[in-house]
């Protein structure tokens, strides 16, 4: 929408340049219109300086999104790990453990990553309850053995980075492309696309004039949109979207291995 309002405001200050220096110099079709007064240059430079910060902010948005996969692969490690761990345990506090992880990771898979699409930093209240009741249960465990201490050690070891690295992700939710950046964005394409249409306007052909425009147009577009699209990781809206499809890898995984595991469904334990 606003890069839309850009365009049109842009083409329209085109035309109204336009229009003023026909009246100026009494001509509808100056000696040389593209290269006077140095309109050349000036859209070179001001095309090459858009295109080039386009460039750099898309490489920077690409990163973000990279990165954010990243830390969601590292969450869904950290969880799997952490549910190997308790082969170390005793049965009994095996099965308790295994149970909280399970519905942990699962509110994970749903919850929380729902408030990540709605960039809601404040996370899953279910899933903050769910981490909660898990990390009570790790420690009211009393290790008998060596084993099962280090077992425990790594449980708990585990919690903790996958827990890091969900705070990352809810993070990672909002782009972090500065207000100022975004200004110089759109003040670049609104400076090209307003000379470039009032000297389209003395091109001889003039569909070569709004071929010229229209591409001008469509390409900056693309680019907006692709630099908007890796920067909110989890907007499904944009198309490219970062699902929990490594968290629910694991559970799979996890369901194979352990099949005497609570696989029932899980209660909320709080408001999502």
């Amino acid at each position: 929408m606003t890069l839309a309002l850009v365009f049109a405001a842009a083409i329209g200050l085109g035309l109204v340049l336009h229009r003023v220096h026909v009246r100026q110099s009494a001509s509808d079709e100056p000696a040389d219109p593209l290269g006077g007064d140095g309109m050349s240059g000036a859209i070179g430079f001001i095309g090459g300086a858009a295109a080039f910060l386009l460039g750099v902010l898309m490489l920077a948005s690409l990163d973000h999104y990279n990165a954010t996969k990243t830390v969601v692969a590292e969450e869904a490690l950290a969880y799997s790990a952490a549910f190997d761990s308790t082969d170390g345990l005793d049965p009994k506090d095996q099965g308790v453990m295994q149970r909280d992880l399970i519905c942990l990771m699962r509110s994970v898979a749903t919850n929380s990553w729902a408030a990540a699409e709605a960039e809601d930093l404040r996370g899953s209240a279910n899933t903050h309850a769910w981490r909660r009741r898990t990390s009570d249960h790790a420690d009211a465990v009393d290790p008998k053995t060596k084993a099962q201490e280090d077992s425990l050690d790594t449980l708990q070891s585990e919690l903790i980075n996958a827990s890091k690295s969900g705070q990352q992700r809810l993070l990672a939710a909002e782009g972090d492309l500065p207000l100022a950046l975004w200004i110089l964005v759109f003040v670049s394409i609104f400076a090209l696309i307003s000379i470039l249409t009032a000297l389209l306007r003395f091109h001889p052909s003039r569909t070569l004039a709004i071929t010229s425009l229209a591409a001008t147009l469509m390409i900056s577009t693309a680019m907006v949109f692709t630099l908007t699209t890796f920067d909110e990781p989890f907007n499904k809206k944009d198309g490219v979207f970062i699902s929990p499809r490594a968290l629910n890898a694991v559970l799979v995984r996890l369901q194979g291995t352990y099949p005497e595991a609570g696989w029932g469904p899980c209660e909320a334990v709080a408001d999502t």
